[in-house]
């Protein structure tokens, strides 16, 4: 089982986007019959139960997409109570390492912060870190890292230690602290 780490970021700066990214309320997206049969072909190609999906349905406000001619070249979803959580970076095969998923995040990012939204959460592959830490400037908090067979407490946080960038943000930020108080089960400490 791949480890899954769980990030935040709190919105502070405007992102340059390489790829030209549409920003739509949900409601908006599904006018559009055509692209809403390719979105479900991502997802029906790219997740061996569609359960999970089907359960955070309710709750998506955004989609961000990008175009590619007449069909879609990749998107995400915003769930959106209050702070969003990025769901289903998807993009289309043919087009995967070459910079989508990058410009998806970071127009969802400029939004955010166009939105005033208090932080963005999201949760990857540890595969994916690169992306979403190096291009995206998300944090770590935690990880789900499993139990050692010892029988001892796993780590919930990457190396056990909360990132000095989400301290201060938690110092800073009432929403931050919400966050990482969330995310690792206490406020400005992170959990061993």
């Amino acid at each position: 089982m791949d480890t899954e780490l769980y990030y935040i970021q709190v919105p502070g700066r405007l992102w340059s986007v390489a790829h030209p990214v549409d920003f739509l309320p949900v409601t908006q997206f599904l006018q559009e019959e055509a692209v809403c049969k390719v979105f479900w072909e991502l997802v029906t190609r790219t997740f061996k139960t569609r359960s999970k999906f089907l359960a955070l349905w309710p709750s998506v406000r955004f989609v961000a997409l990008r175009r590619r001619a007449e069909t879609l070249g990749g998107l995400l979803l915003v769930s959106a109570p209050i702070n969003w959580q990025i769901d289903y970076v998807l993009v289309d095969p043919a087009l995967r390492h070459q910079g989508v998923a990058a410009a998806l995040v970071q127009e969802t990012l400029n939004q955010a912060l166009a939105r005033r939204v208090p932080y963005v959460m999201l949760t990857s592959r540890e595969s994916l870190r690169p992306l979403y830490e190096g291009l995206c400037g998300f944090t770590v908090v935690a990880s789900n890292r499993p139990a050692p067979l010892d029988g001892a407490r796993a780590p919930r946080t990457v190396d056990g230690l909360c990132p000095p960038a989400v301290l201060r943000s938690a110092r800073t930020s009432p929403a931050a602290a919400e966050a990482l108080a969330s995310a690792t089960g206490r406020l400005g400490r992170c959990e061993h």
